[in-house]
Order: C-alpha cells, then sequence, then structure tokens
C-alpha cells in the first residue's frame, strides 16, 4: 500500500514535469530503461536498495548508469532523489503507475492478458480489439505466458477478469461433478 502512494506521488510529479517540457514519452522510454537494468541485475538493485551499502557509492554507481543509458537530467535527479529519500526500491511500481498515467490522459486502459503459448502480435491486436469493444475504450495489451493455464487466456482490465483457461474450465467440471456425485 505504502509502495503504491510513493509511486503514484513521484509518477504524478513526472507526468506534470514531462507535460511542462513536453518529454512524457521520453521519461516513459528512460524508466522503462531503468527498471529493465534493475531486473536484469540483481546486484545492482541490492546495492541500491540495501542500507548498507554508502550513499556516496550508489550515488556514483547511478551515476554510471545514467550516462550509460543517457538519460536526461530530469530522470538523472528523479532517480537520485529516490536514492536519497530511500525509495528506489518503488522505479518499477512508478513505471507502472506512469505508465497508468499516460494511458488515462489519451483515453487507453491497459490490460494484463495471461496466455499458456506466446501470443504473436495478430493474435495480441485481437484481444486488444475484442477487450476494446467491452471497453469502449482503446486497450493496451501486455502479454505473459504462464504454461500452467494448460489453453486459453485471462485477461485483467480496470478489476475486472476475463478468465477463458482451460485450467479453470477444468476445475468447473471438477466441482460441479463433485457436487452431482
Amino acid at each position: 500500500m505504502k509502495g503504491d502512494v510513493i509511486a503514484k506521488r513521484y509518477a504524478k510529479a513526472l507526468y506534470e514535469l514531462g507535460q511542462e517540457e513536453s518529454l512524457e514519452q521520453k521519461f516513459l522510454d528512460e524508466l522503462t530503461m531503468v527498471v529493465s537494468v534493475i531486473q536484469e541485475s540483481s546486484e545492482f538493485k541490492s546495492i541500491m536498495e540495501s542500507p548498507l551499502y554508502d550513499i556516496t557509492l550508489k550515488k556514483k554507481i547511478l551515476q554510471s548508469i545514467a550516462s550509460e543509458l543517457s538519460l536526461s537530467t530530469y530522470m538523472a535527479n528523479l532517480l537520485n532523489i529516490m536514492l536519497d529519500k530511500d525509495r528506489f526500491e518503488y522505479v518499477d511500481q512508478l513505471l507502472d503507475t506512469y505508465k497508468e498515467i499516460l494511458n488515462e490522459i489519451a483515453g487507453r486502459v491497459r490490460a494484463n492478458v495471461i496466455s499458456a503459448i506466446e501470443l504473436d502480435e495478430v493474435q495480441q491486436n485481437k484481444i486488444a480489439e475484442v477487450l476494446s469493444k467491452l471497453m469502449q475504450k482503446e486497450v493496451a495489451v501486455e502479454v505473459s505466458v504462464d504454461q500452467s493455464l494448460i489453453g486459453g487466456i485471462v485477461a485483467e482490465v480496470q478489476g475486472l477478469v476475463y478468465d477463458g483457461s482451460i485450467k479453470t474450465q477444468f476445475s468447473k467440471v471438477k466441482q460441479s461433478l463433485k457436487g452431482e456425485i
């Protein structure tokens, strides 16, 4: 809960700055790169989030990463502020919240789709089209794979879950059999 509040506060400030400077998309791209580095390097993540490491060392590492990624001064400053306030662990939530703000402003909603197999672009576009009709808004689809679904998909849009997975169908059949025996 605390992370959500923190992420919203930073995301809103970042969006307002991006809007003033016409850098909304640039900030999204930069945040995406930073989160990618955090996810790819568990060592970097643990150093930046650990209270055991000196803040000076953390800032040098962050400056090196910012330079390597060619981050804007604004983004480097934001990350430094988050580091100073011991909130670096919320960078990934910041990205998610920032995406939500951009989608809301653009009249889009985000759908998290879980599929049993990897979906190609045509399939993703078809799912987005169907969900757009249901939601009566443009839908941006983010797909992940979970082979335990066996087949089908599960889509979550604005708190609504559409479950068309075979795993759920099997579960329903099993439940109905238990009730009838």
